[in-house]
C-alpha cells in the first residue's frame, strides 16, 4: 500500500517541484507503426491511481491504422505528427510541447504499473529542490523470461519510499530506461534532450548526462513492464541483433559525450574504463568487416583504459589472435572487464 506523503500545514518546504508548488506530470509516449499495441499501452497510462496531468502521444510518420487505434482516446490525449525521425526525436518532441514540470516517459508496446504516478507524486512531494530525476524498477519480459533490473544491476532499494542518490552515474551508466523514470523538465530542456543520431541507446546515454546533473529518487517499486512482444522485429533488442556494429557504435558515441564532459576524478575512471570497453567490443564486431578500423579502436581502447598495463594486454591479445583473443580478453576477470 502506498503511504500517503505527511503534509504539515505551517511549513513551507522547498520541493522538486518549486518552492511549494505543486509536482504536475506530463507523459511522453512516442509510436512507429504500433497500432496493434498502443491501445493497451495508452490504457495503462489512463488507469492510473494518480491520473497524469497531460498525454502526450507523437506519431513519428507512422504508415499502420494508428488513426483507428486512437479514435477511442482522442478526448484524453494530445496527438502530434511529425515525419519518421526516430524515437529520440519524438520524445523530444514531446517535451518540448509538455506543460508539466516533470517528464514521465512510455512505450508504444509497454504496460505501466497502475500505482506508477502514485509512486512518483509520493516520492518526489516535498522531495528537495535539486532531485532532477525519479527512478523505479522495471520488468523485462518476452518468450520464457522475466527479469527486473534492479536485480540485473545487483541493487536494492526501498518500496515503501525512494532512496536519495547523491551520486546515480555508477547505477546508470551500465544501462537505464525511461519507462520506470520521470525527469525534471526544465532540466531535461537545459541538456539539450535525447542525441537525435541515436536511433537506440539514446536514453541510457541521455541518464549519464542527467546524472552529472543532481541526485535522483529512486525507489524498488515496480513501475513498468517492458515486453518484447511475438513477432516484433522493430523492437530495440532485435536492432541490437542484427546490427551489432550499429549498436556498438551506438555505446560508443554515448559514452564519449559523457566523457568529453568535466568530471570528477571517480567519474572520469568510470567513464574511461567504460569507454574503453565499448570500444573494444566496436572492435570486435568491426574484425572481420574492417580490421584497420579494429586495430585503430584496440589502440584507443588500450590508451583509454585506467589501468594502461590491462588495456594494452587485453587489446595486443586481440590483435594477435583475433576471435580468440577477443573472447580471452573479454572473460578474463584479471584483466577487469569493462
Amino acid at each position: 500500500m502506498l503511504h500517503d506523503p505527511i503534509h504539515h500545514p505551517d511549513l513551507k518546504i522547498k520541493t522538486a517541484a518549486g518552492q511549494g508548488g505543486p509536482v504536475r506530470l506530463s507523459v511522453i509516449l512516442p509510436v512507429y507503426n504500433r497500432a496493434h499495441s498502443i491501445a493497451e499501452a495508452l490504457q495503462s497510462v489512463l488507469d492510473q491511481t494518480h491520473p497524469a496531468d497531460e498525454i502526450i502521444v507523437v506519431d513519428d510518420g507512422s504508415s499502420d491504422d494508428l488513426e483507428t487505434a486512437l479514435a477511442p482516446y482522442r478526448a484524453d490525449i494530445r496527438l502530434i505528427r511529425q515525419p519518421n525521425a526516430g524515437v529520440a526525436a519524438a520524445r523530444n518532441t514531446g517535451a518540448a510541447a509538455a506543460r508539466g514540470g516533470w517528464l514521465a516517459f512510455q512505450d508504444s508496446d509497454d504496460l505501466w504499473s497502475r500505482d506508477h504516478l502514485a509512486t512518483v507524486m509520493r516520492d518526489l512531494t516535498g522531495a528537495p529542490a535539486d532531485t532532477v530525476a525519479h527512478l523505479g524498477d522495471v520488468t523485462y519480459t518476452g518468450a520464457g523470461y522475466t527479469e527486473a533490473l534492479f536485480a540485473i544491476k545487483n541493487r536494492t532499494f526501498p518500496q515503501d519510499r525512494a532512496a536519495r542518490l547523491e551520486d546515480p552515474l555508477p547505477l546508470v551508466i551500465s544501462g537505464m530506461t525511461l519507462q520506470g523514470a520521470a525527469i525534471r523538465r526544465d532540466v531535461f530542456a537545459r541538456l539539450g534532450g535525447f542525441d537525435t543520431a541515436m536511433r537506440m541507446l539514446s536514453d541510457t546515454a541521455f541518464f549519464c548526462q542527467l546524472a552529472l546533473e543532481g541526485p535522483f529518487a529512486v525507489t524498488g517499486r515496480t513501475l513498468a513492464e517492458i515486453r518484447r512482444l511475438p513477432g516484433d522485429d522493430s523492437a530495440l533488442t532485435s536492432l541490437h541483433r542484427k546490427n551489432a556494429v550499429y549498436a556498438r557504435q551506438m555505446h560508443v558515441r554515448g559514452l564519449a559525450a559523457l566523457a568529453a564532459r568535466p568530471l570528477s576524478p571517480a567519474h572520469r575512471v568510470l567513464a574511461d574504463k567504460r569507454l574503453s570497453g565499448a570500444e573494444f567490443r566496436l572492435a570486435q564486431a568491426l574484425h572481420s568487416r574492417d580490421p584497420k578500423a579494429a586495430r585503430a579502436l584496440l589502440w584507443q581502447a588500450a590508451r583509454r583504459h585506467p589501468s594502461p598495463l590491462k588495456g594494452w594486454i587485453k587489446s595486443q591479445m586481440a590483435a594477435i589472435m583475433g576471435p580468440p583473443g577477443y573472447r580471452w580478453a573479454l572473460s578474463d576477470s584479471s584483466l577487469d572487464r569493462s
